[in-house]
């Protein structure tokens, strides 16, 4: 059976760990969000990107889902010291990716060449993609503050102003990389991971022709909403200022047009009726993944699951 996992994030990057634990390494491709995409201090910075590639090269930092594992953070300091805008966090040992990506990008790499140097330079055995090679930076239109890109709304204004939209940068002259083309067509099954369906899977799914192929796919989701909140990240508190109810209910109808399955948490049967009676399956089980057991454990009952239909 072939995988396809569309991930963002740092819960994206749990089940693309457990699902890479399980699975041989021509029966999973992960397909990564670029939205969040940008420049600082001149280096290009692709952070749904790392944090899925370091999280699958077992290098990540196991405290805050992101960054280097024991990295330091001397440059930071020294940035800070100076009166340096120093917003975005970076680690010196993450600063050394962010440098070599700048480099091979500005030598005319496309950011999927780039992403396959990473991924043999750091053994990961499972192709890690970027969804295109155009930039389609994440504008988030707010309330007080007007339209901010995603990482200044996301860490240097810790999510505080109120959304009134999303806004993807440059989609209509984007397209899927040819890569993420072939793995969407060649795969059995598309796994959407418990990323922000609005800043991480939304950007992939906006893309030319990946709806019409998951249209014609089996195509299984995990709830990224458990209890009402979001495991991490904005998404409940983006749901709200929208009007929405943040259950599992509301991501199934996210995802209705395609969607066949979706894993959600034991604490939501509650709402397990609605979604089937949207036409959708459901499955409940512990959906946590604070370690590598969880994930392998939920990423083996999501192949259970797949081997019965």
């Amino acid at each position: 059976m072939k995988i396809t996992a569309l991930a963002g994030g740092v819960g994206g990057s749990k089940l693309a760990q457990g699902l890479s634990e399980i699975l041989a390494p021509d029966d999973l491709n992960i397909v990564v969000n670029t939205g969040d995409d940008f420049r600082f201090f001149g280096l290009y910075i692709s952070p749904d990107i790392d944090t899925v590639t370091y999280t699958l090269a077992n290098l990540s930092n196991p405290v805050t889902g992101w960054g280097v594992r024991e990295d330091t953070f001397n440059t930071f300091e020294t940035l800070k010291r100076n009166g340096s805008p120093a917003w975005f966090m970076l680690g010196d040992k993450d600063l050394a990716t962010h440098m070599e990506r700048t480099r091979q990008l500005a030598d005319g790499k496309t950011l999927t060449e780039v992403c396959r140097y990473f991924n043999k330079a750091w053994q990961v055995k499972h192709p890690i993609l970027p969804m295109t090679n155009d930039a389609v930076p994440t504008i988030i239109d707010t309330i007080e503050m007007g339209k901010l890109p995603f990482q200044e709304y996301f860490a240097k204004h810790h999510c505080e102003p109120t959304i009134k939209q999303v806004v993807f940068q440059g989609m209509e002259n984007a397209k899927a990389s040819p890569e993420v083309l072939e793995t969407l067509q060649a795969c059995d099954v598309v796994v959407i991971c418990p990323s922000n369906p609005l800043l991480s899977i939304d950007p992939i799914l906006s893309l030319p022709q990946v709806k019409d192929i998951l249209r014609n796919k089996y195509v299984v989701a995990v709830s990224p909403i458990i209890g009402g909140k979001a495991v991490k990240g904005p998404l409940a508190k983006m749901y709200a200022e929208k009007g929405i109810d943040p259950t599992p209910y509301t991501i199934a109808e996210h995802y209705k047009d395609f969607l066949k399955c979706i894993f959600i948490d034991t604490q939501d049967e509650n709402v397990g009726k609605d979604i089937q009676q949207s036409g959708i399956i459901f499955q409940s089980t512990d959906i946590m993944m604070p370690d590598l057991a969880n994930r392998k454990r939920l990423a083996q009952n999501i192949i259970n699951y797949l081997e019965t239909i």
